[in-house]
C-alpha cells in the first residue's frame, strides 16, 4: 500500500462514517423553534407533527438525505427543506422569508415504524404526488386520501362540487371568416361583449353565497371525516355539511376536529353548538326584534331594531326577509345569512358568521314592521373594450355605461367628475350608484348626504334613503380626516427634504 492511501484511509473512513450518521433515521424528540414557540415532534422514523399555539397539530412526513431533512406537511399539500447541523439536533429551515431553526429539546424512543407504503401510491413518492396533485384525476385523489393524507382528501371534496357547463363558447357569427356574415367590427364588439359578461359574472361570484354540495356529493362526507379524523379533512367536511344544511352532522364533524384533531378553533364552535338542544332549522317569516348575541362570528352582536335596522360592527345595517332566511346587507357587496331555529335563535349561516348561534339577551320588545324599498337592477349593457366608450353608452342611457364612466373618473382622482355619474344611476333607483356617492363623500364632497336626502324625499322608498341611513357618515368623516392628515404630514416632510442643509 502507498503511503498516500495507507495516511488517506483514517479521512476516508471518517468520511464514511459521518455520512452513514447523517442518513441514519432522525431523532425523536421534540424540537423548538425558538422565536415562534412552534414545536416539531418527531414520533418514528418517517413521521411527526408541528405544533403551534392556536393552530390544530399538522401532520408531517419527512425524509433525511445526507445532510437534508425534507418535510412534507400532509394536511396542506406542501414540502419544506431544512438543513441538519453536525450533531444532529438543530434543523434550519433553507427558506429565508420565514426561516425556522427547531432545536432538539426533549429527546425520547421513536414510536414502531409506520407499514412501508404501497409501490405506486402517493405516499410512496410525495414529491411527486404533491408535484402532481393540482392535475390528479377524483380516483387518484380519493387513493391518496384513503392513505391518510389529508390534503389529498379537502382536493378530493373540492373536486365533488358540480361543474358548470364549460364548454367553450360558441363563436360569434360576426367572428367566422369567409363567411357572408363576418365583420371584423362587428366580431369585435361581440368579443367585447362576452369578455364583459364574463367579468361581471366573476365580480358577482364573489360575494355570492357559498354554494353547496349536490345531497349525494354530501352523503359520504361524515363517513370520510370519521374515518380520517384530522382536522383538516373533519373541518373541510363540516364546512359543506353546514352550507348544505344539514347541521347536525357539521357538528359531529367538529366534535372530531376537536377531540381527535385538537384544534382549538373546532372545539370552540362545537362548544357552542353543543348548547343548542336541535339544529332544525326552521323557516322565518318575520324579523327578529331586539338583541342576539354570538360567543363566535365575526358578528357578536346584533341588535335588531325598527324599520330592519340592525346595530352591530359599530354602525347600522338593514336586514331583510328574503327566502325565509334574514339577510342583513354588508358593504361588499353581499350578506350576511341567519336562520332561525327552534327557541328563538338564530344560527350564522354564511361564511363571516359561519357556525354562530346567536341567543336573544334583551334589547328592543316591539320593532317597527322594515322598510321595503325599490331598487333597479344595473344591467350589463356597454360591452367594453369595444367600438363604443363608456361617455357614449351613458349619452345613449346606459345606466351601466355612466357608472363605468364614473369608476374611470374616479380611478383618475377626478372625484368631481365621478359624482354626477354616480348620481345619474342612484337616481334611477340602482343601489350601487348610491354607494359610490357615498364613496365621493369620502373622498371630499360633503354635498353627498343631501343629495341622497333630497332623491329620499321625493320618494320614502327610494333605495337612496335606505343608502342614506345605513352609511356610516361620521367614521368615513373621521377616515377622510386622517387621510388629510396623514397627506398634510407628508406634504412638510417633502418640503423639510427639499430645503438646503443650512435652513433646517
Amino acid at each position: 500500500m502507498t503511503p498516500f492511501l495507507s495516511a488517506a484511509l483514517p479521512f476516508i473512513a471518517l468520511a464514511l462514517s459521518s455520512a452513514h450518521a447523517l442518513a441514519a433515521p432522525l431523532a425523536c424528540g421534540s424540537y423548538v423553534d425558538i422565536d415562534s414557540g412552534a414545536r416539531l415532534e418527531i414520533d418514528d422514523a418517517a413521521r411527526g407533527r408541528l405544533l403551534r399555539e392556536g393552530m390544530a397539530p399538522s401532520t408531517q412526513h419527512y425524509r433525511v438525505i445526507g445532510m437534508t431533512l425534507r418535510l412534507f406537511d400532509t394536511d396542506e399539500g406542501y414540502a419544506s427543506d431544512y438543513t441538519l447541523s453536525a450533531d444532529g439536533r438543530t434543523l434550519t429551515e433553507v427558506e429565508q422569508a420565514f426561516r425556522k431553526t427547531f432545536v432538539l429539546r426533549t429527546p425520547r424512543d421513536c414510536a414502531a415504524p409506520p407499514p412501508a407504503p404501497a409501490p405506486g401510491s402517493c405516499r410512496a413518492d410525495l414529491d411527486a404526488c404533491f408535484a402532481d396533485s393540482a392535475g390528479a384525476s377524483a380516483d387518484a385523489l380519493r387513493a391518496a386520501c384513503n392513505d391518510g393524507l389529508a390534503f389529498a382528501c379537502v382536493r378530493w371534496i373540492d373536486g365533488l362540487r358540480a361543474v358548470e357547463d364549460d364548454a367553450p363558447v360558441e363563436q360569434p357569427a360576426a367572428c367566422r371568416e369567409g363567411t357572408s356574415a363576418f365583420s371584423q367590427q362587428a366580431c369585435e364588439d361581440a368579443v367585447a361583449g362576452l369578455l364583459a359578461r364574463a367579468l361581471a359574472e366573476a365580480a358577482a361570484s364573489m360575494q355570492a353565497d357559498d354554494s353547496p354540495l349536490p345531497a349525494q356529493a354530501l352523503d359520504p362526507l361524515p363517513a370520510l371525516c370519521a374515518k380520517q379524523g384530522s382536522a383538516k379533512v373533519c373541518n373541510e367536511v363540516a364546512k359543506q355539511l353546514w352550507t348544505g344544511g344539514r347541521h347536525a352532522d357539521a357538528r359531529t364533524a367538529l366534535d372530531v376536529a376537536c377531540e381527535r384533531g385538537s384544534d382549538p378553533d373546532a372545539c370552540r364552535h362545537a362548544t357552542a353548538l353543543g348548547t343548542v338542544p336541535s339544529l332544525r332549522v326552521q323557516r322565518t317569516e318575520r324579523l327578529p326584534c331586539g338583541r342576539y348575541v354570538a360567543e363566535t362570528g365575526l358578528m357578536g352582536e346584533l341588535d335588531f331594531g325598527d324599520r330592519g335596522l340592525v346595530a352591530s360592527l359599530g354602525g347600522q345595517l338593514r336586514a331583510r326577509i328574503d327566502n325565509g332566511q334574514v339577510r342583513i346587507r354588508h358593504d361588499k357587496g353581499g350578506d350576511f345569512v341567519f336562520a332561525s331555529i327552534d327557541g328563538d335563535g338564530l344560527l350564522g349561516v354564511d361564511r363571516w358568521n359561519r357556525y354562530a348561534v346567536y341567543t336573544r339577551d334583551g334589547g328592543a320588545a316591539t320593532c317597527a314592521a322594515p322598510m321595503v324599498y325599490v331598487e333597479r337592477p344595473l344591467g350589463e349593457d356597454c360591452p367594453q373594450p369595444g367600438r363604443e366608450g363608456f361617455a357614449a353608452c351613458c349619452a345613449r342611457g346606459s345606466l351601466h355605461g355612466c357608472n363605468a364612466l364614473g369608476h374611470q373618473r374616479a380611478l383618475a382622482g377626478d372625484w368631481a367628475g365621478a359624482k354626477p355619474e354616480y348620481l345619474k344611476v342612484c337616481a334611477a333607483g340602482v343601489r350601487v350608484g348610491c354607494e359610490n356617492l357615498a364613496r365621493a363623500y369620502e373622498h371630499g364632497d360633503d354635498s353627498i348626504p343631501d343629495l341622497l336626502d333630497a332623491l329620499c324625499a321625493k320618494d320614502a322608498t327610494h333605495v337612496a334613503c335606505d343608502v342614506h341611513e345605513t352609511t356610516p357618515w361620521a367614521s368615513l368623516a373621521l377616515s377622510r380626516a386622517a387621510d388629510e392628515l396623514l397627506r398634510a404630514l407628508e406634504r412638510d416632510a417633502d418640503s423639510e427634504a427639499e430645503l438646503p442643509a443650512q435652513a433646517r
